[in-house]
């Protein structure tokens, strides 16, 4: 019995000395991996702080986060900043009051980068609530977006714009 449990605690002791590797390392080289997820990094933080620029209507913030030429594909409209911009005009236009509650945020970065040289892409879900007067209309949307260098660089985003688009009338 006593070598029973000598063993037990020689295998147990061997075990906790070997080292052990983070989930990334770990899988590098697994068959179909090309890149790991994560839940928070700068570029998650980046993505947050553009979208609480937007909620609180400050376009100086906003705009910071974004290269000078970054590309917006809005339900597939494709715009640069300034024309991304022009929605800042139309809320306060009509007097549209914004909250936003920020779902699930992730990156994803890739150990090759592609064909336009991004490895870096958050994603994530926000539901915007659009307040005019009385009526209020709710919009999820689903981002992407590429960063590259520690800015936004280009962005696709995906969403329903029937509630936002009755509520502007």
């Amino acid at each position: 019995m006593k070598k029973i449990i000598l063993l037990f605690a020689l295998a147990g002791s061997i075990f906790a000395c070997t080292k052990k590797e983070d989930g990334a390392a770990a899988s590098t080289g697994a068959k179909g991996q090309n890149g790991i997820a994560i839940d928070s990094s700068a570029n998650t933080d980046l993505v947050r702080k553009a979208i609480a620029a937007f909620e609180s209507g400050d376009t100086a913030t906003y705009r910071s986060t974004y290269s000078a030429d970054a590309i917006f594909h809005d339900n597939l409209d494709s715009m640069g900043i300034d024309g991304n911009m022009t929605i800042f005009k139309v809320l306060a236009d009509k007097g549209i009051k914004v909250s936003i509650k920020v779902g699930p945020v992730w990156e994803n970065q890739f150990d090759k980068p592609n064909a336009k040289g991004y490895t870096n892409f958050v994603m994530g879900y926000t539901t915007f609530t659009y307040t005019r007067g009385d009526k209020t209309a709710k919009t999820v949307i689903f981002a992407v977006d590429a960063i590259k260098d520690g800015k936004q660089v280009e962005e696709w985003l995906v969403y329903d714009r029937t509630a936002f688009a009755e509520l502007a009338k």
